[in-house]
This record gives structure tokens, sequence and C-alpha cells, in this order.
């Protein structure tokens, strides 16, 4: 028998150089399928997060609804009280703005058996916005149904600060997203943003969410602005 045909017939040999040329091929394959899938799984399971958690299943937000959204495009303030719409240029955009002695206000529903509502907003105090004795106290106060909780202020144009008075059953919450930059409105001055959280603990009635603006000068000088409000609650009906 020749050597080709004993060596072609021969069982004997180590397997194992075999498996590694092939395990090295399907862990190569495998690397490169995931190269190529990972990125639109990633964004796959981003918009299905997104999509669990809207309004229309509410599974990871324990039953919150919304009331009410407002970016304040386009001069969209239906159901706003006082204040205008304004575009104050920059990254602010269209703003509800208040001038001095200006008060804006919108109402709440809330629904029998609410376990809580819930309004966030941007508050941007604009351009010389300051509060000092000399120069006065341009202070932003917002109200829930004409009670003060939280009082906005940013003194010789600094980054905004807050007092917030403590009332039982109300929890605000406000954090300071933009210090001392310029936002938009006058170049001259820099501006201060914070993003304010107010949550009412089982509500009874409607609530009229409001904001007082106590600034001294036209709007063309300083103001108070708000921006991306939303009104929601958990609990009520089928809850």
């Amino acid at each position: 028998m020749s050597d080709h045909v004993t060596f072609w017939s021969d069982e004997s040999g180590a397997v194992t150089v075999d498996w590694v040329v092939m395990t090295g091929g399907v862990v190569g394959l495998g690397l490169a399928t995931m190269a190529v899938v990972s990125g639109g799984v990633e964004n796959l399971s981003g918009d299905i997060a997104r999509q669990l958690s809207s309004d229309g299943w509410n599974l990871f937000d324990n039953g919150l609804q919304n009331v009410a959204s407002f970016d304040f495009t386009g001069g969209d303030a239906e159901g706003w009280l006082g204040g205008t719409v304004m575009d104050m240029g920059g990254s602010l955009g269209e703003l509800l703005v208040l001038g001095p002695g200006e008060t804006t206000s919108f109402w709440v529903d809330v629904a029998e058996g609410t376990d809580q509502a819930i309004m966030q907003f941007d508050l941007i105090a604009g351009d010389s916005i300051d509060s000092s004795e000399a120069y006065g106290y341009d202070t932003a106060t917002i109200m829930l149904n004409g009670t003060p909780v939280a009082f906005a202020m940013a003194e010789d144009h600094e980054a905004m600060t807050f007092e917030i008075p403590q009332i039982d059953g109300t929890t605000v919450e406000a954090t300071v997203t933009v210090e001392e930059q310029d936002l938009g409105g006058n170049p001259t001055w820099t501006d201060s943003a914070a993003t304010v959280t107010v949550t009412v603990d089982q509500p009874t009635e409607p609530i009229q969410f409001a904001v007082d603006s106590d600034s001294n000068q036209s709007i063309n000088d300083e103001f108070w602005g708000l921006d991306n409000f939303d009104a929601s609650t958990t609990g009520g009906p089928g809850f």
C-alpha cells in the first residue's frame, strides 16, 4: 500500500489540533457578529425602554399619569394666566416670561384618590436679576393655591439660590443646572437655570400652581422665565 493511501486511511492522531482550529473560527465569527449587531440591539433596547415607560404603559412609573406638558414652543400656553411667551434667543428659546410684578398661574387637575401631584419645570433667572439690600430683591415666589412653597433669587448676578419653607404634605426640590452663563436675552449679563420639582401628597382638590416675579426692571433688562413644565399624578381611578 502506498504511503499516501496509508496516511489517508490512518485514523490515529490528535483531534485537539482540528478542534482548536474550529473553535478559533467559531470565536472569530461570534466576535464579528457581535460587532455588527450590538449597535442595533442597543438602540432597540433603548426604544423599548422609552415605550414601556411612556404614558401608554406606565410599567416603570408606578401609575404616573401626565396631566399637562408645556415647552411653550410656538407660543403654546393654553390654560396659563399671566406672563408672555417670548423667544429669548440663545439656548433659551421660547419661555413663559415674567416681567416686574407679574404672576403666571395654571390649574392642575387632580382626580379623586390621587396619591401625589408632581409639578416639574425649569426656572430661569435672566439677565440682571439680582438680590441685595442696595438694589432690592428680585425674587421669584413659587406658590400652590396661594401659599408660597419656595423662593428663588440670584444674589449679585450669581447662581440661583432657593429658600424652601417646610410645609406638611408638600416637598420642593430645586437643583441649579446652569450657573452664571449667557444663555440668551441680553448678552451683557449672565443667566442661571434650575430644575424644580414640587410634590403634593394626597391632594384632594385641583392645585393652582403659580409663580410671582418681584423683579423691578423691564423684561429687556431682567426676567424670570418658565420652561419645560410637566404636571403628573400618581394613583387615582384604576390604581
